[in-house]
């Protein structure tokens, strides 16, 4: 009997139903948000105008296709690349959209978000595509890369349309979007994650960065984070989630008197601070996530399956 039940469970879930007691973002559904084979041409605008932006290492096109953590990301990679005279990706030639997950709205603001493959160099990316009003553009609030062996899970959906989550909404769930990405942001406030996250390779690449920069001599080393109130997610397949969101890390350097600390000729920090630091100095960076959201009762863990981020910002007072 125990098996029958189950497998009727299962069933609702891969059909689009509605879990027991979910609230339903989607009702009354008034807005498609956009006909799927208008997508790709969205994500050539996209592109051609940030390939445009990254050739002349201009980021004020950006503003007419990015908005957000997206748009200070790129601002700060074009300041990084410049001073340090690296070549950026474009991403403005061949592509393929590998998947679509075009929700329903009962109002503004809309957004969907795509998977797309550069088909030169092969990378691939998930973006968010955000707007306000019927009369605006469509502007990228999130990307993350993944790598080329990731999976994104089955999404579910109701008829054509993918179903949202809440940000707040944590039913049948291991946790409601938003709190799974602020326990990540507390994990990763010092090198000790909570045993959910430990294993992470995100956190597992911030908490080696974390201890290279607690090793400097004669410096004394702060990180903070937290997180951006945008939080997009879609219920998969299996009950969880797939969120999309935005952490915020700052670095702060306090150097003792009488001291400079420098960086390598090729790293972020000497884009930004060409003669070093004396005092104190802080870099603030912007880490746009996938994070999937097991379903409750799962022995699967919460985990981050793409990231993208860089320095959107930096202050320095040598007193």
């Amino acid at each position: 009997m125990r098996a029958a039940t189950l497998a009727v469970a299962t069933l609702m879930v891969l059909a689009g139903c509605a879990l027991p007691g979910e609230r339903d973002p989607d009702a009354p559904v008034v807005k498609h948000v956009l006909p799927d084979e208008e997508v790709d041409d969205v994500v050539r605008e996209y592109r051609t105008v940030r390939g445009a932006a990254v050739d002349a290492l201009d980021p004020q096109p950006l503003s007419t296709v990015e908005t957000g953590s997206a748009l200070a990301i790129d601002t700060g990679m074009f300041t990084i690349a410049e001073e340090l005279e690296r070549e950026e990706f474009a991403f403005d030639g061949a592509f393929t959209v590998e998947e679509s997950y075009l929700p329903r709205f009962s109002r503004y603001p809309l957004w969907f978000a795509t998977v797309v493959s550069d088909d030169a160099t092969g990378r691939r990316q998930v973006q968010v595509f955000e707007r306000g009003t019927a009369s605006e553009p469509w502007l990228v609030t999130l990307t993350a890369e993944i790598t080329e062996k990731t999976r994104l899970p089955g999404v579910g959906r109701s008829g054509d349309a993918a179903r949202r989550v809440a940000p707040d909404d944590g039913t049948a769930m291991a946790g409601a979007p938003e709190d799974i990405l602020a326990s990540l942001a507390a994990s990763l406030e010092d090198d000790e994650a909570e045993a959910t996250w430990r294993d992470d390779p995100f956190v597992e690449q911030m908490a080696g960065a974390l201890r290279a920069n607690q090793q400097l001599d004669g410096v004394s080393f702060e990180q903070s984070w937290s997180t951006e109130p945008e939080v997009y997610a879609l219920r998969t397949e299996d009950g969880g989630a797939l969120v999309f969101g935005t952490l915020l890390r700052q670095n702060t350097f306090t150097v003792d008197g009488g001291l400079r600390v420098t960086w390598p000729e090729n790293s972020p920090q000497r884009a930004f601070w060409p003669d070093g630091v004396v005092g104190t100095g802080s870099l603030r960076y912007a880490h746009q996530l996938v994070v999937y959201v097991p379903p409750d009762g799962s022995d699967e863990p919460p985990r981050t399956l793409g990231a993208s981020g860089g320095v959107i910002d930096s202050s320095a007072d040598p007193n």
